[in-house]
């Protein structure tokens, strides 16, 4: 799949989670919001009627007469008593106080009333009362204010307050959202927990799916560029072998000896190539055994030096810079490929005239050795990824110099340098220079 319908199908998987869990979330939210509904209908009417009676006391403390109010209204007024029964009670105390003593509700005790009661049963409510009259239009309020509130409230059924039904009193819940919020912290911690992780493991697995589909392109690269490059050693030698075998050579032994050295060369690089990839693919099974013995590094230089001198139609300037008896712990022939592969590399991806430099030196008891060269250099974004199989970072940054190669010269080096209980760092400026590090043991006898 496309990388682009990947993302679009990981976008909208994770729209519908968050529907669905958003969903959740809101019916949750209105059953709990219901819930203290049900609650303030219940314990409102109460309230109204504590309030009356604890209005009476204090008019009886104050005017000194004797008032016998003695009733609990700490009761289920919808399984205990009829409801009925309860709004005649409500009505009966607020017309004895109004009559007697011309005391009217008081709205700030019925609120304290009320917010204690509802504290009881677990809920922490900012409340307001409003006396009303029959079509619930507002005769009395505590703060007007209160009331634009920029959430959404909740009111209770209004309790009338006479046998007319021409006042009654309501009280609006302001905070219901906090409410709702504080029963649902544990399940609101859940849900950002789950989306989170959810999110993490798509996102994860699309990360896989992308690195997939780009391996999966390299290595069709890879195959593509392996046949085209095998192509022509293999027509070369065909043809060497067939114009050989002709005996149209026998009267010339110079260009026949040409021929010869043509044929192994090819053979060469043919085997070169299919032992590298016999290499990595033993190192990733672990089943390849690398030699730890002592290694001259100005001599390996040396050789290198002079291999690569002829090797190269360039104008090549090669440099060592190596103390004298310096030694390394490595395996003596992979250690010569790799730097090989390093050097081969430089001479790549570079112009006609290039300046490639060998050096090494001990360091806090390790070995560095350097491999820098002048060259196009490699971008900053493709440096983290230059080490990989099939990657090839400086060709896909210069794609119009069609330079040949399968992208496994790197990864080699850094499968070989690992197994030798090494490390590879690389530090480039693209179009100044690139510079390989590798960090080797010190030998034994040195410690």
């Amino acid at each position: 799949m496309p990388g682009k319908y990947i993302k679009i199908v990981t976008f909208l998987s994770l729209i519908v989670i968050v529907a669905i869990q958003g969903s959740w979330l809101a019916h949750t939210y209105r059953l709990i919001e219901a819930e203290l509904l049900q609650v303030g209908n219940r314990l409102f009417p109460q309230a109204v009627v504590d309030e009356a009676k604890a209005r009476l006391d204090r008019l009886s403390d104050t005017q000194g007469e004797d008032i016998t109010l003695s009733f609990s209204t700490n009761f289920d007024y919808q399984q205990e008593i009829d409801q009925t029964l309860f709004e005649y009670l409500t009505v009966l105390t607020n017309d004895y106080a109004d009559s007697i003593y011309h005391s009217s509700i008081s709205l700030p005790l019925a609120d304290s009333i009320f917010a204690a009661r509802l504290a009881q049963e677990g809920y922490q409510a900012q409340v307001k009362c409003q006396l009303v009259d029959s079509l619930g239009v507002p005769l009395q309020e505590e703060d007007a204010s209160a009331w634009h509130h920029p959430f959404k409230t909740l009111q209770t059924d209004p309790v009338y307050l006479n046998r007319a039904h021409t006042q009654a009193v309501r009280v609006t819940i302001l905070n219901p959202y906090w409410i709702a919020i504080r029963q649902m912290g544990v399940l609101l911690v859940a849900t950002a927990l789950l989306l989170v992780f959810v999110a993490g493991c798509i996102v994860y697995q699309v990360r896989i799916i992308i690195r997939q589909n780009r391996i999966a392109r390299l290595r069709q690269d890879f195959t593509y560029a392996m046949i085209h490059d095998m192509k022509t050693p293999i027509t070369t030698i065909s043809m060497t072998g067939h114009t050989l075998e002709s005996g149209l050579l026998d009267r010339n032994p110079e260009l026949k000896k040409q021929y010869f050295a043509i044929l192994h060369e090819e053979s060469a690089h043919l085997l070169g190539l299919s032992e590298k990839i016999l290499t990595i693919a033993k190192l990733e099974q672990s089943r390849l055994k690398l030699a730890q013995e002592p290694v001259s590094l100005p001599a390996l230089f040396d050789e290198l030096t002079q291999k690569y001198r002829v090797k190269t139609d360039k104008e090549v300037t090669l440099e060592t810079h190596c103390p004298d008896s310096l030694l390394v712990t490595a395996d003596a022939e992979y250690l010569k490929e790799a730097l090989g592969n390093l050097i081969d590399n430089s001479l790549k991806y570079s112009d006609e005239r290039v300046t490639i430099r060998l050096s090494a030196e001990e360091q806090n008891r390790h070995i560095l050795i350097r491999v820098w060269d002048n060259g196009w250099g490699i971008p900053l974004k493709q440096q983290k990824h230059i080490f990989e199989k099939f990657d090839r970072g400086g060709l896909e940054y210069k794609k119009e110099k069609k330079v040949s190669g399968f992208g496994l010269g790197l990864n080699f080096v850094y499968k070989v340098i690992t197994a030798m209980g090494g490390s590879v760092s690389v530090n480039s400026i693209e179009g100044k220079f690139s510079e390989f590090t590798l960090t080797l043991p010190v030998p034994n006898e040195k410690l």
